[in-house]
Formats: C-alpha cells, sequence, structure tokens
C-alpha cells in the first residue's frame, strides 16, 4: 500500500469522522470493560499471591518459602497470560467493531462522495491513467503499471486501528 500524501487528510476526513464518530462508544465500552477484567485479574493474582506467601510464613521453613515463590511466580505468569489473552481478544474485538463500522459507511448517504474522494486520491498517488474500481468491502482499488493503491475501507480501517495501536496499548498499562 502506498503511503498517502499530507493532501489526502482532506479527502479522508468522512471516513476519519464516520469511524470516529461510530465507534468511539463501542470502543470506550470495550476499553471499560477490559479495564474492569484486568482489574479483577489483578486482584485474584493478588489475593492468589498473598494465600501463598502466608502459608509459606506459616511453615516456617525454608523449604515451604521456597514453593511460595515457585507459586507465586506461576500465579503472576498464570495472571499475566490471562492479561495478555484478554486484552489480544479485545484487541480483535475492536478490530472486528472498526471493521463493521468502515462497511457500515457503504450505506451512508455520503458514499458516493466518499467513492469518489479515493478514486481521486488514487489517481492523485497512482497518475491520472490509474485503474479504479469499487473494492468488495467498500472503497477504492486502483493500478497503474506494477503499482498499486488499495484505499479500500477495509484497509483504511486497518490503517486507522495500526495508527492508533500505541494508544490502545496504553490503555492497559498500569
Amino acid at each position: 500500500m502506498s503511503s498517502l500524501p499530507r493532501t489526502a487528510a482532506p479527502a479522508l476526513a468522512p471516513i476519519r469522522e464516520a469511524i470516529r464518530s461510530g465507534s468511539a462508544a463501542q470502543a470506550q465500552t470495550i476499553l471499560d470493560t477490559a479495564e474492569r477484567q484486568a482489574a479483577k485479574i489483578r486482584e485474584r493474582g493478588r489475593s492468589e499471591a498473598g494465600q501463598i506467601r502466608s502459608r509459606a510464613e506459616a511453615d516456617g521453613r525454608e523449604a515451604a518459602r521456597a514453593e511460595a515463590v515457585l507459586r507465586s511466580a506461576r500465579a503472576r505468569r498464570e495472571a499475566g497470560r490471562t492479561v495478555l489473552a484478554r486484552e489480544e481478544e479485545l484487541r480483535e474485538e475492536l478490530r472486528r467493531q472498526v471493521l463493521a463500522e468502515a462497511a457500515r459507511l457503504r450505506s451512508d448517504r455520503r458514499y458516493p462522495a466518499l467513492l469518489e474522494a479515493l478514486r481521486d486520491q488514487a489517481r492523485q498517488l497512482l497518475g491520472a491513467g490509474a485503474r479504479t474500481s469499487e473494492a468488495p468491502g467498500g472503497g477504492i482499488t486502483a493500478s497503474l503499471g506494477s503499482r498499486s493503491v488499495d484505499l479500500s475501507l477495509p484497509a483504511l480501517g486497518s490503517a486507522a486501528l495500526e495508527r492508533y495501536a500505541g494508544e490502545v496499548r496504553d490503555l492497559w498499562q498500569e
């Protein structure tokens, strides 16, 4: 996929706005759920670690303390795996919802204008002789010789997710 020039921003403004407005509430709900679930997972991990430490102190032996350390490490690793797995599930759910919102743009009354703007963008990127066609999932694909550009709605939605991946990742950091 070709990089888009700065002049592409006005042409892509409608799709950005549609993606933002359509998925912001859903994304916030997913993120709120993730935060609550992550807090519960951390609390369970802390609780289990506290129980392991209490048993080790009660035993009073080095062997019991060593076992508690091993159990605590396993619990932390398992809690970490659980948190990471849930974060990945939530990222995939966010991706699904963003792509679904992008697909819904096809039924928007402004979709024909968006297609024309994407065609113009493709021609700016590849040249006036570029062959454009509507992508199966919405949006435009274009080619000129061996060069091509994918301005389909799924590709644009995926690019938006990649662009904001750091911000999404930061939501799970303590």
